[in-house]
């Protein structure tokens, strides 16, 4: 790796992916570490292979930058077997405003469907009607949750539980728990900080323009401002950021296709009860008798 971005989520991320891709990097953020990395993030938070053939994995498709998940949760692994790389942690003007940051962003990513739309959604998550990427990416997302960022939780919230009914509903039931994230987000900020030489470390909010991330890379300030992208208030962004992207269109492909897979299944169930009805059940009884007769000769 090149570059390892390490920031929390809501500290500005997209803005500096994008940033860095102005600069000229290959930046492999939340969209393409779906639809490239999943899998081989997938067999690395399963044991099944090392943090090198990760970086492999980067390198073969041209990626120079991480960022997101879960490469950020996983970012002192990426650091130590890259001797080379420089690593920027992205952050917020203090603990509270990122706090208040995420909060915002939880509720809105859990409103965003409506209801029932939020209780289809996270039906489809559970019974695996997606893409492999994104169902990979689905088992990996709520595990880096708890392994980086949540504290001690035992609540399973994606997908959520059958018995909750409304994305209002979930984020009740979350909510102590991301209040209590702040300790995480002050906690991994301090040990990025404790681990990488200050030579190494670029602290950055994207706040502070280009100057400061121009000078720690070497790289010529660009005219264009700074981006700012994911804005809190912007709702659209994820369904542009990953519902139209290469995951989401991936996505609802596979999808379409489990929901034409299950149509064509109920409709041969009901036409099969039809036709059994009209001939006075004559299969079922024929089916039955077969097994009462193997039933008798068993015991």
């Amino acid at each position: 790796m090149e570059i390892i971005c390490a920031g929390f989520p809501k500290t500005g991320s997209k803005s500096c992916s994008n940033a860095l891709r102005i600069l000229g990097y290959n930046v492999a953020d939340l969209s393409e570490t779906i639809h490239f990395m999943s899998e081989v993030w997938y067999d690395y938070m399963k044991g099944k292979c090392s943090i090198h053939r990760v970086i492999e994995e980067y390198q073969k498709h041209g990626f120079q930058v991480n960022q997101d998940v879960p490469s950020n949760v996983f970012w002192e692994q990426l650091y130590h077997a890259s001797p080379t790389a420089k690593v920027i942690l992205t952050v917020r003007d203090s603990s509270e405003v990122w706090q208040n940051s995420w909060n915002k962003f939880a509720a809105s990513f859990n409103t965003q469907f409506g209801n029932p739309g939020f209780w289809i959604y996270h039906r489809l998550i559970s019974m695996g009607w997606s893409s492999p990427n994104m169902n990979r990416f689905n088992w990996m997302m709520p595990e880096c949750m708890k392994i980086g960022f949540l504290r001690n939780c035992d609540q399973e919230f994606f997908p959520a539980p059958w018995h909750i009914f409304t994305g209002e509903q979930l984020i009740r039931t979350m909510q102590p728990y991301w209040d209590g994230m702040v300790d995480q987000y002050e906690n991994h900020n301090r040990r990025v900080q404790e681990i990488v030489p200050a030579d190494r470390l670029l602290v950055w909010n994207p706040k502070d323009g280009w100057e400061p991330l121009c000078q720690f890379l070497n790289k010529p300030i660009p005219d264009s401002p700074i981006p700012h992208d994911n804005k809190t208030v912007d709702k659209d962004f994820m369904k542009r950021y990953l519902l139209e992207g290469d995951p989401g269109i991936d996505a609802t492909n596979w999808a379409q296709w489990y929901m034409k897979k299950a149509i064509v299944k109920v409709a041969l169930l009901a036409g099969l009860a039809i036709y059994e009805k009209k001939n006075d059940f004559r299969l079922t009884k024929k089916l039955l008798e077969f097994l009462k007769t193997k039933v008798t000769k068993f015991f």
